[in-house]
């Protein structure tokens, strides 16, 4: 099917979606939706996760407040000191080699285009 058939058809249904007229009662509608039974109201089914989840946070506070810190110590975090701590030794005693600076680079010469370049005066 080609663009220009695809196209009519789109503005044919968006042309009935806006024009289309409904006979919805809408002091009705807000009459039913306000009217609601004592006790029966909306059930959020994760309330009972959200209080759980304050509960957490709350000791989380009360916990960075003591000073002290719950999270475990990373090995992996203790490797990596121990290595930079080495490294920054070897650097320091000369042990580790001097790392020669890269060679300064050459420019690269632009091309210019013929129009713009200077012409040779002629018969003088």
């Amino acid at each position: 099917m080609g663009r220009g058939r695809q196209k009519a058809k789109q503005q044919k249904i968006a042309r009935k979606l806006k024009y289309l007229t409904t006979d919805t009662d809408y002091d009705e509608l807000a009459k039913e939706l306000s009217a609601q039974e004592p006790g029966t109201g909306s059930v959020d089914p994760f309330s009972h996760e959200e209080v759980q989840y304050v509960h957490d946070v709350d000791d989380d506070v009360e916990d960075a407040y003591d000073g002290e810190s719950t999270a475990p110590v990373d090995d992996d975090l203790d490797e990596y000191a121990k290595w930079a701590a080495e490294a920054a030794a070897k650097a320091t005693s000369g042990e580790m080699p001097a790392v020669k600076a890269a060679p300064k680079p050459r420019p690269i010469p632009m091309p210019m285009p013929s129009a713009l370049k200077p012409k040779p005066a002629a018969g003088k």
